[in-house]
């Protein structure tokens, strides 16, 4: 039997608050801006009690595994065919995000800094996440302590500078909402945001206390992050208003263009911060990739590693190549809540059920 996942809760912290830095510094902002005319915080909130609301049916499964793989338990209890149901959606849905997160990242880099940069090329930047999931999950743990540290170094010091020059009558009304961004597709579309636990789920073995451990790290990193979040949020809003930041494709990228201080020494604050955000990207789609591989190994056990994780890197690389515009990312996102929401709250809900069966099944037979 392997041994139970042995990410100390330092690297569990520094995993999770990554994958929020990955996802929330360039899309997330302006679905939530465009959602609301009340107060951010609030959306943000409900999405928060909904993330550890998700871990801990997470971290309730995983501690009946006894120090297994959740997915090969899973298949042990209902058969290959019954796991591949389950897991069917899973596996749409990582592949779909490695999609986004690439397509995203890379039309970002070009609105910004490299106009004239082809999207295939940028794309290539997958090679070295690829590289990283081949060599396995302990890697990715060493590389996120060091992307953590660098990482959020120059976010914490960009949002402190970004501070300098906000207006914060424009954030008004703090406290006020009429739950508007319940009718928004945008309040939905944003839900990637919070599958970080889930996602760490798929890979490894756990035991209970190591289940315990993981949702304790990951619900004091969901805390830790709600400020830089909110921030990405506040911040363009803040310096633009409410409208025209509703009318912005990267709202805190707009932002940072902003800035102007004598005394800074970099003036490209922008590239700075793209640059940051590149820690987060190539940690999350290493964790996503090997997500995947180490799903797939499950049902193609005689699969030969280097091949799998090849074809998948050229999968995900071709279908973010292909997809042609903003506007279709955008669709993507709006188009894939039920796969996400099917992957927070249902899944667990029926790996439950399933590995009760299995020992129901077991203690019959026995």
């Amino acid at each position: 039997m392997k041994q139970p996942l042995s990410v100390k809760r330092y690297e569990m912290i520094a995993i999770q608050m990554l994958y929020a830095g990955a996802s929330a510094g360039f899309i997330y902002p302006n679905f939530i801006i465009q959602s609301t005319e009340g107060a951010y915080w609030i959306p943000l909130a409900i999405w928060t009690a909904g993330a550890l609301a998700s871990s801990f049916l997470y971290s309730r499964l995983l501690a009946r595994l006894d120090g297994g793989n959740m997915i090969a338990r899973i298949q042990s209890a209902l058969g290959t065919w019954g796991a591949s149901l389950l897991a069917a959606p899973v596996l749409l849905f990582l592949i779909i995000a490695l999609v986004i997160m690439l397509r995203a990242y890379t039309e970002m880099i070009t609105m910004t800094i490299l106009p004239t940069t082809p999207i295939s090329f940028l794309n290539g930047m997958l090679l070295a996440p690829a590289a990283l999931a081949f060599a396995g999950m302990m890697p990715i743990v060493r590389a996120a302590r060091i992307f953590f540290l660098l990482g959020f170094l120059f976010t914490f010091c960009l949002l402190l500078i970004g501070l300098s020059d906000v207006k914060w009558v424009l954030g008004m009304p703090w406290m006020r909402t009429n739950g508007d961004f319940l009718r928004d597709k945008g309040f939905y579309a944003g839900s990637f945001l919070w599958m970080g636990f889930a996602i760490t789920s798929f890979i490894g073995t756990y035991t209970r206390s190591s289940a315990q451990s993981a949702w304790k790290s990951y619900a004091f990193s969901l805390l830790c992050a709600f400020p830089f979040i909110a921030s990405y949020i506040y911040l363009p809003v803040m310096t633009f208003g409410r409208e025209l930041s509703q009318r912005l494709t990267f709202p805190f990228i707009s932002k940072m263009d902003t800035i102007t201080h004598y005394w800074l020494v970099f003036e490209n604050l922008t590239a700075i911060f793209v640059s940051a955000i590149m820690f987060y990207l190539l940690l999350i789609m290493a964790l996503k990739l090997h997500a995947i591989g180490e799903m797939m190994k499950i049902f193609m056990p005689r699969a030969n590693k280097k091949i799998l994780y090849t074809c998948l890197s050229l999968i995900v690389y071709a279908a973010a190549t292909a997809i042609p515009s903003w506007r279709t990312v955008e669709n993507m996102i709006l188009l894939t809540f039920g796969c996400r929401f099917y992957v927070m709250f249902f899944f667990p809900l029926l790996g439950m059920l399933a590995l009760a069966y299995g020992k129901k099944k077991l203690e019959a037979g026995e």
